[in-house]
């Protein structure tokens, strides 16, 4: 196109310079409707005061056109001709940068100069041949002519899930669940123009039939996630809809949690609760407490099964009580479920909580009453909680005591840390700092007879994590010295002398115990405490030390090519 034939200069000598500016308006507030070329003619709708047609002519002479409005009568060069020949100048300039543009581009220039008729049987063609494109313009085609309705929608979504297909290969489930999702997308869109109900038993439908289908499909790649997510969004769209009793939304709710079907639906109610009135929550947790209270006071002796539906029954109420503060509900909740110790040490902390102090001991009773044979988790979890009680009632010595017992079984930091912050706090006479102390030495050099290697090397590790707490770094150094520690608490006290010289000895043992694990992972460790050991000297002896430590392990492990290549090329200037 000579665009100099339709300059801003050429439309104002045609149509003069109040039209032309009219013109632009009507162009800019995208007015011009319609528009189409053929040949060397321009046709177009413009919306006014009416619907104007413009035809124009685009030849090497030059722009000519008329309208059918009263200015122009067919034969004058109106505002409505201006407006569509700037519509028309614009689309041009589009279509030829698209042209100089990417793959994507140039087909989508393509697209714009073909007429509708050849678009219609391109887009045809593409539509029979492809079985997922088919599902979906079918489905827009009917909804466009009104034919939808919800039995035809529940045929398609029938044919979408086919059952007992005995798929189980990645590219079948795939292809399987594609193929589905095309139509659930278009039920998406499609559905919410059905009443309500109607809809509800669409998606119920078509949640049932995947359920139904995963019997003899094995989708463990999640291929069906995208259109159950689709199906979950729609089903609380759809609740949102309904326009029934809070009783009844509230009964049709339990039976999708509580009638075998739960897996199929987003968690009721949690997910539902942006979308249920404040009458349909309470007569839905209504229900589920008469559900409750009609089950037996047996949870310990049911089976699992049972126990698991007691369990999901409570814990919507137990939230919602929790959220409300109301300590008696929560604790009869737990009264009427209890069923393992840890209820009863939650219901414990609860009453810690709240303040209830009074009913604290009678769930720690209960706890130890159900407390497994030899599970010493819960049972440190009690004495902890126990120990709180002793401390609300002033029982500091016997708090203290218990939590030295707990140690004892630990010999975990924070539980030393837990004793000594109570000897300090109450000033007690026992002073458990040198008593932890003086219990690990003993198992460290006098261990007890029968007792496992394991234990003994526990003391140890144990006693120089409490050392470096303390910062008594001399004593740390010489249990080093004297016994096999963790590689990592070895780590820690090399970081944390303040003296390189005193730091090579440790880090040169480090990085012996790291090669003899003869494995790269273990090389490369060794190579990274080097290279950190390195960046701590400071003086020429300790770089002359360093290259002395350098060449001693190369000739130590020259077996271990790795390691070797990796030692040469981390340290080639040091190793020179």
């Amino acid at each position: 196109m000579d665009e100099t034939l339709i300059s801003d200069s050429q439309l104002v000598m045609l149509a003069g310079d109040a039209a032309f500016a009219r013109g632009v308006q009507y162009y800019q507030q995208g007015m011009v409707i319609n528009w189409d070329k053929s040949g060397a003619t321009i046709s177009a709708d413009v919306e006014g005061s009416e619907l104007y047609h413009v035809a124009l002519k685009l030849t090497k002479q030059g722009l000519s056109g008329g309208c059918n409005c009263p200015a122009s009568e067919g034969i004058d060069f109106c505002k409505h001709c201006v407006a569509v020949a700037l519509a028309y100048r614009a689309e041009h300039t589009k279509q030829a940068q698209l042209a100089e543009g990417d793959t994507s581009d140039r087909i989508h220039a393509y697209l714009e100069t073909l007429d509708k008729p050849s678009l219609v049987e391109t887009l045809l063609s593409l539509i029979e041949n492809d079985p997922v494109l088919h599902q979906q313009w079918s489905l827009k085609a009917d909804a466009a002519f009104g034919v939808l309705d919800h039995k035809a929608l529940k045929k398609r979504i029938t044919a979408a899930l086919p059952i007992n297909r005995g798929l189980f290969r990645y590219s079948q489930v795939s292809h399987y669940f594609s193929k589905a999702e095309a139509v659930i997308e278009q039920l998406a869109e499609q559905v919410p123009q059905l009443p309500p109900e109607k809809s509800l038993a669409l998606v119920d439908y078509a949640l049932a039939r995947i359920d139904k289908a995963l019997e003899t499909i094995d989708d463990s790649g999640g291929f069906r996630f995208h259109c159950e997510h689709l199906l979950h969004t729609l089903h609380i769209q759809t609740v949102k809809r309904l326009d029934w009793p809070a009783d009844k939304l509230a009964s049709y709710l339990y039976e999708k949690s509580f009638g075998g079907e739960e897996d199929r639906y987003p968690p009721i109610p949690d997910a539902y609760l942006d979308v249920l009135s404040q009458a349909s929550q309470d007569a839905y947790h209504e229900r589920l407490q008469q559900a409750l209270d009609e089950l037996p006071n047996q949870a310990a002796t049911m089976e699992w099964e049972d126990r698991y539906r007691l369990i999901r029954l409570r814990d919507p109420l137990l939230k919602r009580a929790t959220a409300a503060g109301d300590l008696p509900a929560i604790l009869a909740l737990y009264q009427k479920t209890l069923s393992d110790e840890k209820d009863c040490l939650k219901a414990a902390e609860l009453c810690m909580e709240y303040e209830a102090w009074d009913q604290v001991e009678a769930w720690l009773t209960y706890a130890a009453e159900c407390e497994a044979k030899n599970d010493y988790r819960w049972r440190l979890e009690r004495n902890r909680l126990e120990i709180r009680l002793k401390l609300h009632r002033s029982e500091t010595d016997a708090a203290a005591e218990q939590q030295w017992g707990i140690y004892q079984h630990t010999q975990q930091l924070d539980d030393y840390r837990q004793l000594v912050a109570l000897m300090e706090a109450h000033n007690l006479a026992i002073v458990y700092r040198q008593r932890v102390c003086d219990w690990l030495l003993e198992r460290i050099t006098h261990p007890p007879e029968k007792m496992p290697s394991f234990w003994a090397q526990q003391a140890k590790d144990s006693l120089l994590e409490i050392y470096l707490f303390e910062g008594r770094l001399d004593d740390a150094h010489a249990l080093c010295t004297e016994h096999q520690v963790s590689a990592h608490l070895l780590h820690n006290l090399a970081k944390a002398l303040p003296s390189p010289d005193a730091r090579i000895p440790l880090y040169l043992r480090l990085v012996r115990l790291y090669v003899k694990q003869t494995n790269n992972q273990g090389y490369r460790q060794s190579i990274a405490l080097l290279k950190e050991l390195k960046k701590s000297l400071e003086t020429p002896a300790q770089y002359t030390a360093f290259a002395h430590m350098l060449t001693q392990l190369r000739s130590e492990f020259k077996a271990k090519r790795n390691f070797i290549k990796w030692l040469d090329e981390a340290f080639s200037d040091t190793l020179k």
